[in-house]
């Protein structure tokens, strides 16, 4: 089976797919509906999650999940019996989205800025933010009383990542002592250098 070239030339080649994130997420948690702002054409959640709600504002994004090949890939590949579900949006996800309800059980916040703010609304109660602090998606949400740490991850290799719940009151210690607020993360798009700097992080909505 053909992978799509998209694909393959920005996360297959370069043994970046996250599968292994992918799989330890549905191992752990609860999770049947996803949201992934920012994703350009990373689909491996939909090889793992049967229903995925993709959004990319990059030029011409739509007509990779247009091409046959990718939905035959997925159909070959899928890790679930269920028919795979993919909806793509050709818009920034700083705009609404207004066929979306606040029904997702994860959002994923991959080197995309502050996606974990502007969808907020479509992440139901109890439903989790998975991201990295690359853009400083992780800061933010650390100073949002909306969202809770309840996990870390780690990357071992692409199939193989750790999640762990332990110890949570170790992270996100600033290395400096600065004064951390919204305004300052807005204006430099970088996450806070801290002690412990696992791969990812995972927070959970608490409230509606």
């Amino acid at each position: 089976m053909e992978i799509p070239k998209l694909y393959k030339k920005y996360h297959v080649d370069k043994e970046y797919t996250s599968i292994g994130l992918f799989r330890a997420l549905k191992k752990k948690y609860e999770i049947k509906k996803v949201f992934y702002p920012g994703s350009h054409v990373h689909i491996t959640p939909s090889l793992v999650f049967s229903h995925v709600v993709y959004a990319d504002s990059f030029r011409n994004t739509y007509r990779f999940f247009e091409e046959e090949t990718t939905m035959a890939y997925l159909l070959k590949h899928r890790e679930y019996l269920q028919e795979p579900l993919v909806k793509f949006y050709q818009q920034d996800y700083r705009k609404p989205f207004n066929e979306l309800k606040n029904d997702f059980d994860l959002i994923i916040s991959q080197y995309a800025g502050f996606v974990g703010q502007a969808v907020k609304p479509y992440l139901k109660p109890g439903g989790l933010l998975v991201c990295n602090n690359s853009h400083g998606d992780a800061t933010m949400a650390s100073i949002d009383s909306e969202y809770k740490l309840v996990g870390v991850y780690n990357r071992v290799k692409d199939e193989v990542y750790r999640i762990s719940d332990q110890d949570l009151e170790t992270y996100l210690i600033p290395k400096k002592e600065i004064e951390i607020n919204k305004e300052l993360l807005l204006q430099t798009m970088k996450g806070v250098a801290y002690t412990k700097s696992p791969s990812g992080y995972i927070f959970e909505k608490l409230t509606g």
